[in-house]
């Protein structure tokens, strides 16, 4: 049930905000933007993977209080997890019944009034290295053209994602 579709001109915002250098904050907040303009939502989270460590991490929140950045989660064994992380799918859950199956903080994602939600995996060089997590306070309110132009808007930052995760890794080593 998309309000609209993102603007021609807040995609090239978006584009241009990740030609470099790269900064993954900047990136994230314009997203955030043309999600909240087209969609409106509740929440938008973005996590990269933590192979190595077996746990995600927070990059982004719209609401810091609720769910922090750098915030970090054991990679469990979720609907979500296997259908996002592990098979690089699009997982639409479209009602309480189905957050609730889904994820196992259900309790947080109720009180902060969600009813729906939709979660992009971010796909760099062939390989899940994240997840855009969009949230809604109606129920039924994602279908697969919201999917299909998501996927469009989160492959943009992609490429920051992974730079943030390249850079990540060096300081990691040099340490």
């Amino acid at each position: 049930m998309t309000t609209k579709a993102p603007a021609l001109g807040d995609i090239a915002r978006l584009v241009a905000s990740t030609a470099a250098p790269h900064d993954l904050v900047g990136s994230c907040r314009i997203i955030n933007e043309i999600i909240e303009s087209a969609y409106g939502h509740e929440l938008f989270t973005l996590f990269r993977v933590l192979d190595e460590e077996g746990e995600i991490e927070r990059l982004y929140s719209s609401n810091v209080d609720a769910y922090p950045l750098q915030g970090r989660k054991k990679k469990q064994d979720t609907v979500w997890g296997r259908v996002v992380l592990d098979g690089g799918d699009v997982l639409i859950s479209k009602d309480s019944d189905d957050l609730r199956r889904n994820f196992p903080d259900f309790d947080i994602i109720r009180r902060l009034g969600i009813g729906s939600m939709i979660n992009i995996p971010v796909v760099w060089n062939g390989q899940v290295i994240g997840s855009a997590n969009i949230s809604h306070a109606n129920a039924n309110y994602f279908d697969d053209t919201d999917a299909e132009r998501l996927k469009i808007l989160v492959g943009i930052v992609a490429p920051v994602v992974a730079a943030y995760i390249s850079g990540a890794r060096a300081l990691k080593q040099s340490a």
